[in-house]
C-alpha cells in the first residue's frame, strides 16, 4: 500500500530538503485558519462530489450541498447516529465488525450496537437479510449500518420494510485488487449506484467515506457523510458540526489530491497492484502452512484467518456414571471436525495471542472484532513486502511451536477416537 503521508511529510525544499518530493501543495496562510466553517470547505466538497460522480457510478449526480465533512469517519458515525437514533436505539452491524463502532454509536448518541451473527451463512449474501430481521425483532426501534455488494437491494428493502436507516460504510471503495486467487470475487458496488425507485425511501440511504483507508492517511483525519435526499438531516448535523471541525490544512491536502486526476489514477492503480502483491504473499504463506481463511475477498488490507484447527478441539471424556471426568486436547487435521477445547475457548485464544506477542508479531485476535467463534484472527498484508515477510517468518515459528505443543498432549483412549 502506498503511504501517501510520506508525500506530505517529505516535501522538496531547495535548501532544507533537496531530495524531497516534488509536489505543489500550494499551502498558504488561509489553510491555517478556520476556513469555510465546521462542515467542510467549499473546494473540498466540490472536489468530493466530482470524485463520487467519476468513481462511484451514482444514479443521481452528487452535489456539494449533499456532503458534510468532519475530522474523520469516527465523528461522522457519531454524527449520523446522533441524527438518526434516539438513546437506546440499536445499530445493526454484521459480525465480525470493527470494534470501535461500539463507542462511535454509544458515547454521545446513546445508541447500542447490535451485532448480527451469520451462523454459517455468507455475511455478504441475501441470506443474511433474514439474520438481520431475526435480530431486529428482538430489539426496539433500530437504525442500520452495514456494507454489502450485489445484495444491496435486499438490504434496502429490509430497511424500507421497517423504516430504518441504511448506512453504507464505503471506506475501502478504491482499495480493490485482483489476483488469480480471487478473480471471481464480486466487484465493489456503491449504494450510490442503486436505483432506489420502488426499493427504499431514498431519504433513508446514507454513505460514509474517508481519507484513512483509500488514501492511506488515517492520521490526517477527514471523513465525509453523503446523503442525497435528506437535506433536513444535513441541516441538523451542520448545527452540531462544531464538535467535529476538520482541519483546514487537511481539507486543502485532500482537495489537492482529489483534483490531481493523473496522480489519482496512478495512485489507485499502483495501490491496487501493491495490495494484490501483499494478498498473494499472505495467501501463499497460509496455503503452505495449511491454514484456512475466508476466501473471495478483493478489497481492504487484511484477511480473516481461521486458526481453530491449529489450536485443537476439546474432547469430553466421561467416567462410568456419565459424569464429565476430564477433557483432553487433540490436534485436528480437518477444521470441519468440531470438538471443544481443553482450555476454555477464550483461554486458548489468550494462550496463542501471548505466544504471538512474545515472538514480537502482532496479529489481531478476532475477540477484538466480535468474532462468532474463538480462533479467528485478522491478519494484515498491506505493508512493505520486507516487513510482511519478516512478520510471517515470526508467525511461522509460532505455528511450529504451537503444533509441537498440541501434538505432545495425551490422547485419552476413552475418547473413542484412537
Amino acid at each position: 500500500m502506498i503511504d501517501s503521508f510520506q508525500i506530505f511529510t517529505n516535501v522538496y525544499d531547495k535548501d532544507t530538503n533537496p531530495d524531497g518530493m516534488l509536489v505543489n501543495l500550494d499551502i498558504n496562510p488561509r489553510h491555517f485558519t478556520y476556513g469555510d466553517g465546521p462542515f467542510g470547505s467549499r473546494p473540498l466538497r466540490s472536489a468530493l462530489s466530482n470524485y463520487f460522480n467519476d468513481y462511484f457510478n451514482p444514479v443521481h449526480k452528487v452535489l456539494p450541498e449533499q456532503l458534510l465533512v468532519a475530522g474523520g469517519v469516527t465523528p461522522i458515525i457519531d454524527l449520523i447516529t446522533f441524527g438518526t437514533a434516539d438513546p437506546g436505539d440499536g445499530i445493526l452491524i454484521g459480525r465480525p465488525l470493527y470494534s470501535s463502532f461500539l463507542k462511535d454509536v454509544s458515547t454521545r448518541a446513546g445508541a447500542k450496537l447490535v451485532s448480527v451473527s451469520s451462523e454459517g451463512k455468507d455475511p455478504m449474501s441475501e441470506e443474511m437479510v433474514a439474520q438481520y430481521e431475526k435480530e431486529l425483532l428482538k430489539q426496539e426501534k433500530q437504525a442500520y449500518l452495514n456494507q454489502t455488494k450485489d445484495t444491496l437491494k435486499a438490504y434496502m428493502q429490509f430497511c424500507q420494510k421497517y423504516h430504518i436507516h441504511f448506512i453504507s460504510d464505503e471506506v475501502y471503495a478504491m482499495s480493490i485488487y485482483s489476483t488469480p486467487g480471487n478473480a471471481n470475487a464480486v466487484p465493489f458496488t456503491s449504494a450510490l449506484s442503486i436505483d432506489t425507485t420502488g426499493v427504499i425511501d431514498p431519504s433513508l440511504v446514507h454513505i460514509l467515506y474517508g481519507m484513512s483507508k483509500d488514501f492511506s492517511c488515517n492520521g490526517l483525519r477527514a471523513g465525509v457523510l453523503l446523503t442525497q435526499h435528506n437535506p433536513s438531516l444535513i441541516k441538523a448535523l451542520k448545527s452540531i458540526a462544531l464538535f467535529s471541525w476538520p482541519a483546514s490544512v487537511t481539507e486543502h491536502y485532500w482537495t489537492h489530491l482529489l483534483n490531481d486526476r493523473p496522480f489519482l489514477n496512478y495512485y489507485f492503480t499502483e495501490n491496487s497492484k501493491r495490495l494484490a502483491d501483499g494478498y498473494t504473499v499472505l495467501t501463499s504463506f497460509l496455503e503452505k502452512n495449511g491454514i484456512k481463511w475466508v476466501e473471495g475477498s478483493n478489497a481492504g488490507f487484511f484477511l480473516w484467518v481461521d486458526f481453530r484447527g491449529l489450536l485443537g478441539r476439546d474432547i469430553h471424556v466421561y467416567d462410568d456414571d456419565g459424569e464429565d471426568e476430564k477433557v483432553e486436547t487433540v490436534a485436528v487435521e480437518r477444521p470441519s471436525q468440531v470438538y471443544r477445547t481443553s482450555r476454555k475457548a477464550k483461554e486458548r485464544d489468550d494462550w496463542f495471542f501471548e505466544k504471538l506477542m512474545r515472538a514480537k508479531v502482532f496479529v489481531a485476535s478476532g475477540n477484538a472484532f466480535f468474532a462468532e467463534e474463538h480462533g479467528w484472527y485478522r491478519v494484515t498484508f498491506s505493508m512493505p513486502k520486507e516487513v510482511l515477510e519478516a512478520g510471517l517468518e515470526r508467525l511461522e515459528r509460532v505455528l511450529e511451536e504451537v503444533r509441537g505443543e498440541v501434538l505432545k498432549l495425551p490422547l485419552r483412549q476413552k475418547a473413542g477416537l484412537v
